[in-house]
């Protein structure tokens, strides 16, 4: 990434304009000649690469442990002790390689002069002149005309002179860089000085311009580059985009490099339609932990007043619904994200909160958060040692929807749990957990204001047997709940207990066939399962519903021993699960080409425990729905997969999902998405791919389409040019304005245009583009600024 030490864009076209006359080309002699075209291992928007040199000690070896070795055609030694090459001249120490015509050194002082063209290589550089005064004593050298390649970091240069002192610093006078490929000069980046001092991560140089295609983009009284992949201070290129909503929004970070455990990044940041602000990041790494601290300020947001949107707070005031004048509010966000290990312990805090409801749909600096419902304040310590686990963790929310009712702080939580073995093939386990939960229930009524404890306890004990044929596991247990409630009802017991034994026997098979399939040789697998539960039921109707939620049925709930999330609901249950799985898998690699579940739940007895109290048909039906899933990778590039569950007594599918991707590499992107559940009334499509339509060009794109309201949820579309030089891309999106993702019917479109240009081997700005298609193209991933 290029960092820059002061960047006067407004004054870049003039300045750069005054040294236009003799503004310093980048010839490509030298590095036509190590460029290998069409290189196999070139990516395919690049020519070729530069080739590789093999040395005869190791890379990070030091040249001055090691004897010179000089030769030439012809060699003459004076009586003063200087001695002149001529033809072919060669001077070789450790991995450093000087040639030239001609060659006059002095061998007391070390001190030589080599003529008629010089060429040197070393790791990483090669780098040919006209002439050069070198010392092969100390290491230092002179060189004029100068031109180079940085095979590490592929950059190509010249310089009108090159000097090394025998500290090892390198200065180079008047000269200009790119990282393009030789015949390609798209961009350049030419000094009046550049100074590289050996063991830094970054250059300097000074007087800086940046042309694009010789027109000059900006200008800085000094710029640092990277020469190796390590981090130093100083500024980074600008992020930028465009709304119709917000204007355009600038920020421009500035890294500190602190030190090698820890570093921070100050971003201030302006959008034209709301205000200036500041984000900072703050990041420290140890042997034990790795924590992040982030901060966002803005000022007075011009569309925002803590309340209302200035648009919705101007159609109130002409309603007569609101009166006064619109107040600008502040806008902030805070986080830490930690997590750490020392021996048996471990921690974690993952903590965020902001101003408003509305922030991250607004300002957030993620262009792919804007969506989130509510933000997680956890934290916790935990202890594992052999099978004892034990968990102190706390828990808590901040709703971003517009719901009235807070979910549950659970403040805080102890848990443990233990399993062994006990004589014989018996196992145990103990699971425990005393929770504290507590919420703003001054607007509510009823059960749903209830606070207080919760403990649960659970015994249990199993009987495995397994084979290479099959498995039978024999589970019983004793699930205890204990609550102290407040606020609860008079009617309502404060202090309710709960006693549910639990009973199952779980078996499978596994038969295996071989065959051949277009000349592989393959297993077929049939894996049949039945899992018997037999739970008590017991009276929950008036029990709290501190962290109950009914889950999604799919083929997988088949064999859980509860149907519902947490225990405060634990389901009655007197059925059997059937279901069978079957594979085909390499015989040589054990790769899994196919897989396909099916199955459903007999019941013996109607459910009487539901989330709402009311027992419904659903619960009397003496089968549940049907469950499937598939997934396929076959082709080596493609994949499918898909879920359906089909409740054959109403004869319809409750809920249906299916993908479709093919994905060749991070440029041959594809991917076709469905996706209905009745519960919920969602009815969308999803298509999205990243394709190269040419050498240079490629298309991205995404269409995320509600049938039920007939709108596109997300869309965005873009063209990208990428070479070896640099990736410029250009996108345009509009999505719902939704942070919760529902009343989509009502929802505001937003609209915005983004640009991103990368020039590789130094950087790029519009990096929140690569978040947008992150989330938006399934398998997408970002891509260095060195394009790779």
């Amino acid at each position: 990434m290029l960092l820059i030490g002061l960047c006067l864009l407004g004054f870049a076209g003039a300045h750069a304009a005054a040294h236009a006359a003799d503004e310093p080309r980048v010839p490509d002699d030298l590095a036509a000649s190590l460029w290998e075209p069409n290189a196999a291992d070139a990516p395919g928007y690049c020519t070729g690469r530069y080739r590789t040199f093999d040395f005869p000690h190791p890379r990070d070896a030091e040249d001055a442990d090691f004897p010179v070795h000089a030769s030439g055609e012809r060699a003459a030694y004076q009586v003063d002790g200087e001695i002149e090459l001529d033809g072919e001249v060669s001077i070789v120490q450790g991995n450093r390689t000087l040639r030239s015509a001609r060659a006059r050194l002095d061998h007391g002082s070390g001190d030589g002069v080599m003529s008629g063209g010089i060429r040197v290589e070393e790791p990483g550089l090669v780098m040919i002149g006209e002439r050069a005064e070198v010392n092969i004593n100390t290491r230092a050298a002179r060189s004029e005309d100068v031109q180079f390649v940085l095979l590490d970091s592929e950059l190509r240069g010249r310089a009108e002179t090159v000097s090394r002192d025998q500290a090892g610093t390198l200065v180079m006078s008047g000269g200009a860089f790119t990282r393009c490929e030789p015949g390609n000069n798209n961009w350049r980046l030419s000094a009046s000085s550049v100074t590289v001092e050996e063991g830094e991560i970054f250059g300097l140089a000074r007087n800086a311009v940046m042309r694009v295609r010789d027109v000059p983009v900006f200008y800085a009284p000094y710029v640092r580059f990277p020469v190796t992949d390590d981090r130093q201070s100083g500024w980074l290129f600008p992020n930028m985009g465009y709304s119709d909503e917000d204007g355009t929004d600038i920020s421009l970070p500035y890294y500190l490099n602190l030190a090698p455990d820890y570093d921070a990044t100050i971003m201030p940041r302006y959008v034209s339609e709301r205000g200036s602000g500041l984000e900072t990041e703050f990041r420290h790494l140890s042997r034990w932990e790795e924590t992040t601290l982030t901060g966002a300020f803005l000022h007075q947001d011009e569309l925002f007043d803590g309340t209302f949107q200035r648009k919705d707070f101007d159609e109130l005031a002409a309603a007569g619904e609101v009166s006064g004048e619109f107040d600008p509010a502040d806008r902030w966000l805070y986080a830490v994200d930690h997590d750490g290990a020392v021996g048996p312990f471990s921690t974690r805090i993952d903590y965020t909160a902001v101003s408003d409801r509305d922030y991250f749909r607004d300002l957030g600096s993620d262009l792919g958060v804007s969506s989130r419902i509510e933000l997680e304040r956890l934290g916790e310590v935990q202890y594992a040692s052999g099978g004892l686990l034990v968990r102190l963790w706390a828990q808590r929310f901040q709703r971003l929807d517009e719901g009235r009712v807070d979910p549950y702080q659970r403040l805080p939580a102890l848990g443990l749990t233990y399993a062994g073995n006990l004589p014989g093939p018996f196992e145990w386990s103990l699971g425990a957990e005393h929770s504290s939960f507590d919420r703003d229930n001054d607007a509510l009524s009823g059960i749903t204001a209830a606070v207080g404890d919760r403990l649960h306890v659970e015994p249990r004990l199993r009987l495995p047997f397994s084979a290479p044929w099959g498995f039978l596991t024999f589970t019983g247990g004793f699930r205890h709940t204990r609550y102290d409630l407040r606020d609860v009802p008079e009617a309502v017991d404060p202090e309710p207990e709960r006693n549910i034994g639990l009973g199952s026997v779980h078996g499978g098979l596994f038969f295996e066939r071989e065959l051949s399939w277009f000349g592989v040789d393959l297993v077929q697998t049939l894996e049949p399962q039945l899992y018997y539960l037999y739970q008590e039921f017991a009276p929950q109707d008036e029990l709290p519903r501190f962290d109950a939620t009914a889950l999604t049925f799919s083929y997988s709930q088949l064999f859980r021993d509860n149907r519902f999330a947490g225990v405060d609901r634990i389901g009655d249950a007197n059925q059997l699960s059937v279901g069978v799985t079957s594979r085909f898998v390499n015989a040589a690699s054990g790769r899994e080409y196919f897989r396909a579940s099916l199955g459903e739940i007999v019941y013996f007895e109607d459910r009487r425990v539901t989330l709402g109290g009311t027992v419904g048909d659903d619960e009397r039906q003496s089968t549940s729905a049907l469950a499937a899933e598939l997934a396929a990778n076959v082709a080596g590039a493609w994949s499918l997969s898909g879920t359906v569950v089909w409740d054959h007594h109403d004869d319809k599918v409750e809920e249906a999902a299916a993908g479709l991707q093919y994905r060749r590499d991070n440029r041959h992107i594809v991917n076709l998405g469905y996706r209905k559940r009745i519960q919920g009334d969602i009815d969308q499509t999803d298509v999205s791919f990243n394709w190269p339509v040419s050498k240079h060009y490629s298309v991205v794109g995404r269409w995320n389409y509600d049938v039920v309201s007939g709108r596109t949820v997300e869309g965005f579309g873009g063209i990208e040019y990428n070479d070896c030089c640099w990736r410029i891309r250009v996108m345009a999106r509009r999505f719902l304005d939704s942070p919760t993702g529902r009343n989509l019917d009502t929802a505001e479109a937003d609209e915005g245009i983004f640009l991103q240009v990368v020039f590789k081997g130094l950087a790029g700005f519009g990096n929140k583009l690569e978040s947008v298609l992150e989330r938006g193209i399934r398998g997408y991933r970002a891509e260095t600024a060195n394009g790779n």
